[in-house]
C-alpha cells in the first residue's frame, strides 16, 4: 500500500484544504476590517459620542465607547491596543456612526471638526464585562440598594503580555457607605473558578472602586502591610482598568474575597469564618458585650455572621463561640485564653497605624480553629477610609492628622487596654516583629506603587471629576490644592509621620 503522503488524491485534498483555509482567513480579515456604514451627509449633525470598533483596530478585543466632558472627547483604551494607528467613528445620540477617522495619537490629540479628541491607555491589565442584552442593565444593578439585583454576561481579563482569560459571569453591586458614590464597586462571580493574575483560583472576585480614596492606593498599601506583618489569609489585590460594555469605568482594584477556600481562608470544614459589625440587616445574630446584659437594652449593638452560611443549624452551632470571644474582649479581667493573642495584637497594630475609621465594628473578620479551640483575628479588609482621609466629627479623636491614638479608644480595644494580659503582649508584639520598621516601609514602597498606577489614575480622574470635592478640604488646607499629586504627597508624608509618632510615643510609654 502506498504511503498516504504519496497518494496523489490525498495531496490534492490537502492542497484544497490549505487554499480553502487561506480563503476563509482572507475573507474573514476582509469582513472584520470592513468599515462601518456612515450617512452621506453628516455636516449638520453634532457628534454625541465616539466608537472605536474592534474589527478595525488590531490588538483591540472589544468595541470601545468614548467619553466626553468640557475638555473634549476621550478614548480610553485597554492594554494591548495601539494608539499609533487608531480608527474611530463619531456617533449620534443613539450610538450610530456618523464619520470615520484614522489618527496617530502618538503624535498628539486630534481635531474632530472643532472638538479635540484624546486617546489614553495604561499598562495595567484590563477587565471588560459585557452584559448580555436580555439581562438587567448596569443602571438597574446600581439602582439596587441591597445588591439583590444581579446581571449576567461575559468576563474578559486582558494582560499586558497578551494572556486572555474569559468566563461567564454574574455581576452585582457591593459595599455599604461606598455604594452611595457614583463610582461603585462590584462583585463578579465567575461560572468556573479561575486563577486571575496569580491570585489563586476562585469563582467570586471583588472589583473595588476606591471611590472615596483619591490616591487609589490605600487598600493596596494596607493589605500589603498586613501580609508584611504576618496576618494570615490577607486578600490579594491587583490594579486594573475596568470597562463595562466597552465603556471605561475607571481604575479598579481586582481583589480576592474574604471567604473559606483552598486559596483563600484555608481552614477546615468544622472551623468557622466570622464577620462582626454594626449593620443589623447584613448579619444573622446578635452579640452582647456582656452576657449579663442579655435581654436588656444596655448591650452594645453588635452583630455577627458566619461567612457565606445560611444554614440556621450551623449558625446556631457557631454563634456561641464568637459570643464567648467577644465577652473576653470586653472583660478587662479576662485571661484571653480563648483568643490567639498574637493575631489579636498584630491586627490591633494594623488598625491603629492606619487610623481606620472602623477599627472594631465593620468589616472585621475572625476565624475559629476547632482543633486548637482558639479564635484568630483576620483576615484584614477595607482600608479606603484611613490615613487622614476623613473627619469623624462625632468622635473626640482626630482622624486627620498622623498623631494620636484612635483604635485604642474604641469599643473592645478600650477594655483591652485595661487588661494587663493584652497590654503586655501588644508591646511585646511591636518589638518582636519590628513593626516600627515595617510601618516606615509602607511610605518607602509608595513611589513604586504610584509609578505602577499613574497612567491609570490620570484616566480615572478624567472619567470621574472628584478631586475638587469639598471633602478634600484637608488636602487643600495643607498643600493649597486638591490635585492627584497632592493626594499622593499627603498619603506618603502621613504614613511616614504616623510611623515616627508611634515610635516616639512607645518610647515614652515604655520608659515609664
Amino acid at each position: 500500500m502506498k504511503d498516504r503522503k504519496d497518494n496523489p488524491n490525498i495531496q490534492i485534498l490537502l492542497l484544497l484544504s490549505i487554499i480553502l483555509s487561506i480563503a476563509v482567513i482572507t475573507g474573514a480579515a476582509f469582513y472584520y476590517s470592513r468599515p462601518l456604514k456612515t450617512p452621506d451627509n453628516t455636516a449638520a449633525v453634532s457628534p454625541s459620542g465616539i466608537l472605536v470598533p474592534q474589527n478595525e483596530n488590531p490588538g483591540l478585543f472589544f468595541d470601545v465607547k468614548g467619553f466626553s466632558n468640557s475638555g473634549g472627547f476621550y478614548i480610553f483604551l485597554p492594554c494591548g491596543a495601539d494608539t499609533g494607528h487608531l480608527t474611530f467613528y463619531s456617533t449620534d445620540e443613539s450610538g450610530l456612526p456618523l464619520q470615520r477617522f484614522t489618527h496617530d495619537f502618538s503624535d498628539g490629540s486630534f481635531d474632530m471638526n472643532g472638538t479635540e479628541v484624546f486617546a489614553l491607555k495604561s499598562s495595567l491589565p484590563s477587565v471588560n464585562i459585557s452584559i448580555a442584552p436580555s439581562q438587567p442593565s448596569l443602571d438597574e444593578i446600581e439602582g439596587s440598594e441591597d445588591h439583590s439585583k444581579s446581571t449576567r454576561g461575559s468576563f474578559e481579563l486582558y494582560e499586558p503580555d497578551g494572556n486572555v482569560t474569559r468566563e461567564a459571569v454574574t455581576l452585582r453591586g457591593r459595599g455599604n457607605t461606598s455604594w452611595t458614590e457614583d463610582k461603585k464597586s462590584y462583585q463578579a462571580e465567575l461560572a468556573k473558578p479561575k486563577d486571575l493574575l496569580s491570585m489563586g483560583r476562585a469563582e467570586k472576585w471583588v472589583l473595588l472602586a476606591n471611590a472615596s480614596d483619591h490616591s487609589l492606593l490605600r487598600n493596596e498599601v494596607f493589605l500589603s502591610l498586613a501580609r508584611e506583618m504576618g496576618l494570615k489569609y490577607t486578600p490579594e489585590l491587583r490594579q486594573t482598568d475596568l470597562f463595562i460594555n466597552g465603556e471605561y469605568r475607571g481604575c479598579y482594584s481586582l481583589c480576592t474575597r474574604v471567604e473559606k477556600g483552598r486559596d483563600r481562608v484555608d481552614i477546615d470544614n468544622n472551623d468557622y469564618l466570622y464577620r462582626i459589625g454594626m449593620d443589623k440587616d447584613s448579619y444573622s445574630f446578635f452579640l452582647y458585650d456582656d452576657e449579663s446584659k442579655k435581654g436588656t437594652e444596655e448591650y452594645s449593638k453588635i452583630y455577627g455572621e458566619v461567612r457565606d452560611c445560611r444554614d440556621r443549624a450551623v449558625i446556631d452551632r457557631a454563634a456561641p463561640y464568637l459570643q464567648t470571644a467577644v465577652n473576653e474582649l470586653y472583660d478587662p479581667g479576662s485571661d484571653l485564653s480563648g483568643i490567639d493573642l498574637d493575631s489579636l495584637c498584630r491586627y490591633y497594630w494594623l488598625q491603629e497605624f492606619s487610623k481606620t475609621t472602623d477599627p472594631t465594628l465593620r468589616s472585621v473578620y475572625l476565624y475559629r480553629k476547632s482543633d486548637e479551640d482558639l479564635m484568630y483575628f483576620g483576615p484584614a479588609w477595607d482600608y479606603d477610609r484611613t490615613t487622614g482621609i476623613i473627619e469623624m466629627p462625632f468622635r473626640e479623636e482626630d482622624y486627620l492628622w498622623p498623631n494620636g491614638w484612635t483604635a485604642r479608644e474604641q469599643d473592645y480595644y478600650k477594655s483591652l487596654f485595661k487588661n494587663p494580659v493584652f497590654t503586655d503582649m501588644v508591646y511585646i508584639t511591636y518589638e518582636k516583629y519590628d513593626l516600627g520598621s515595617i510601618f516606615l516601609k509602607a511610605s518607602e514602597e509608595l513611589p513604586e506603587r504610584i509609578e505602577n498606577i499613574r497612567q491609570s489614575a490620570e484616566m480615572n480622574f478624567i472619567r470621574w471629576d472628584v478631586l475638587n470635592r469639598e471633602e478634600n478640604n484637608k488636602i487643600a488646607e495643607v498643600y493649597g490644592d486638591t490635585s492627584y499629586e497632592s493626594h499622593l504627597k499627603w498619603l506618603s508624608e502621613w504614613l511616614k509621620m504616623r510611623a515616627e509618632w508611634i515610635e516616639e510615643e512607645l518610647e515614652k510609654e515604655t520608659d515609664h
